[in-house]
């Protein structure tokens, strides 16, 4: 399924009986409770009235050290500018469970990213709509994502999150941060630099370097591991719509002529990839923790350097990639390769031009309108473009130069210095450049959003180590292998609005229950076994509402997709 869930009713029931130890919606406020501030058009707090104010923010969108941004370089300097700050506090354990208990008292932090339980915030009535509030207090924000304002809007005409995230323009990425099969470099460097298309390919690629190598560094080999915790299941269930050269649409593949959804959890490809798994656990390269390790321990399984290859989205898997990057062994890494079923299907791993309208944040209800104002003239002020580049780029003469032409670039010093995660978490570039109001693309003086995506800092990221695997696979960037993405103007299906209740919701829960409780037993069945347990999976999942949920995921692809076509015209 995709990355963006809803809370489940059960999840909902399971919170009331917990104990109610939810996030208070009250602002603390340092100094004067007298807003000092007028409700004009200003665009930010610079006429504040001289006091800071601190508010809460819950990030669910994963573990990160609990901060105010104030202790940042970037986020002391936006205090200055708007009087503002923010205890931002991170998601420990179950996300449905944390939210629901939110639900279930009321009760929330005043700015709140609920993540995949997005829609079950916003059904229980847990936001505010933003709609006037942006309009009458944020130009610039509304400038960002004026484009898009339609989309961003529910079915009563109200928007309640701001994405991370507003394309303006493609930039194809130098460094994946999106799905890849990745193999452990030293594995590539010994078995000659072989580049794996297909799945049978990557995985005799496996079992050719595990038999030789049972063991690395003291420890027994891993062949292959999977992400399987929580809400991440998908890393693993969105696999077969990979390898049949589809992007990552969530639950279901979009025809690209009729835009029509269909679900594939019951699918000849799923069948498909789940028997590979299957014949790769017989032969023991298959993590017997692949289904009890949980998100850490995931994470550190890979940064131990024991494990040959695995599936994930670069973005999930990256701080034990950036770890291994920050060490002196290149062939620690992890490469990662565009593999499919057949070698003839074309590849789309990298993501095509797209709007998600959530998960975002939104300001919960209870917020006193002052502080409403605050909040959003904060939001407004990082969507300036000259505040977009401090936090994509930083500080002109410390963290980017700019060249005669006004092309932003970086020194390999500069490069060093802002991949090291100390230096990024006191910058402030770990906790202002995903989550809050941001761009992708390209500004409007021509240089990339994001550094990586200029052709300046590409060519200076790599170091020998880098290089020499570059070189060999006869490519310039780490994308090099991988196709461009086909355009889909309702990308992603996975940002449909799925109801609270509703049958199709009903849909996401139970194929959530039932992969998680089959999978694993058809993985780890006897080969022999594998066409009873294939069978039986597919019984009961002839009993889930697919069709409900077929027929949200169609009507949100061909709406969003005219919206996005019209507004092109």
């Amino acid at each position: 399924m995709a990355w963006k869930k809803n809370v489940w009713l059960l999840s909902l029931l399971a919170a009331l009986l917990l104990v109610l130890a939810a996030c208070s919606d009250d602002s603390e406020e340092t100094g004067s409770t007298d807003s000092g501030n007028d409700t004009s058009d200003e665009s930010s707090n610079e006429e504040s009235d001289g006091e800071v104010y601190t508010y809460d923010f819950f990030d669910a969108s994963g573990p990160g050290e609990d901060i105010n941004t104030s202790e940042t370089k970037l986020g002391k300097m936006f205090e200055e500018e708007t009087g503002v700050n923010f205890d931002i506090e991170h998601i420990v354990g179950d996300v449905n469970q944390k939210i629901g208990t939110m639900i279930a008292s009321g009760e929330y932090p005043t700015l709140l990213n609920a993540e995949q339980s997005t829609d079950a915030v916003i059904d229980a009535g847990g936001f505010i709509p933003l709609n006037d509030l942006i309009k009458e207090h944020a130009p610039n924000l509304y400038k960002m994502y004026e484009q898009y304002w339609e989309l961003m809007k529910r079915d009563d005409g109200n928007i309640y999150v701001i994405s991370s995230g507003a394309p303006h323009g493609y930039r194809k990425p130098a460094n994946l941060n999106q799905g890849a099969w990745w193999i452990k470099r030293d594995v590539l460097k010994e078995l000659g630099y072989p580049e794996p298309k297909t799945l049978e390919e990557y995985f005799n690629i496996i079992e050719e370097y595990t038999a030789s190598n049972p063991q690395i560094d003291g420890a027994d080999t891993i062949g292959f591991t999977a992400l399987t915790h929580d809400w991440r299941f998908f890393a693993l269930s969105n696999q077969p719509m990979h390898l049949a050269g589809y992007p990552n649409d969530g639950g279901a593949l979009i025809d690209m002529e009729t835009r029509e959804a269909e679900v594939y959890g019951d699918k000849e490809i799923t069948q498909r990839w789940l028997k590979k798994l299957n014949e790769v656990n017989d032969k023991g390269l298959f993590d017997q923790e692949a289904f009890t390790q949980n998100y850490d321990e995931y994470l550190a399984k890979i940064t131990s350097g024991r494990v040959v290859g695995f599936f994930d989205y670069r973005w999930q898997a990256a701080q034990a990639l950036n770890t291994l990057e920050e060490d002196d062994d290149p062939y620690n890494d992890y490469m990662g390769f565009p593999v499919v079923f057949d070698e003839d299907t074309k590849d789309q791993y990298l993501d095509p031009i797209g709007f998600t309208a959530s998960p975002g944040m939104g300001i919960t209800v209870g917020t006193p309108e002052e502080d409403q104002i605050r909040i959003i003239k904060y939001l407004d002020h990082i969507a300036k473009e000259e505040t977009q580049k401090l936090i994509t780029w930083g500080i002109e003469g410390e963290t980017y130069e700019v060249d005669d032409n006004g092309r932003y670039y970086r020194t390999k010093e500069q490069i060093d210095e802002t991949s090291k995660t100390e230096f990024r978490d006191e910058f402030g570039f770990s906790y202002f450049e995903w989550g809050w109001p941001r761009m992708n693309g390209e500004y409007e003086d021509g240089n990339a959003v994001e550094p990586p995506k200029q052709e300046e800092v590409a060519s200076l990221m790599y170091d020998e180590g880098d290089k020499e695997f570059l070189e060999s696979y006869e490519i310039k960037t780490f994308t090099g292998l991988f196709s461009e993405p086909d355009a889909r103007p309702w990308y992603p299906a996975y940002d449909a609005p799925i109801e609270t209740g509703s049958e199709a919701q009903l849909y996401e829960q139970q194929l959530d229950d039932l992969m998680k409780r089959k999978f694993p037993e058809i993985i780890f069945a006897d080969p022999g076994e594998f066409d009873a347990q294939w069978k039986a999976y597919k019984d009961e999942f002839s009993g889930l509402p697919s069709d409900a949920y077929e027929k949200v995921i169609t009507e949100f692809v061909q709406n969003k997709a005219e919206l996005v076509e019209g507004s092109a015209e």
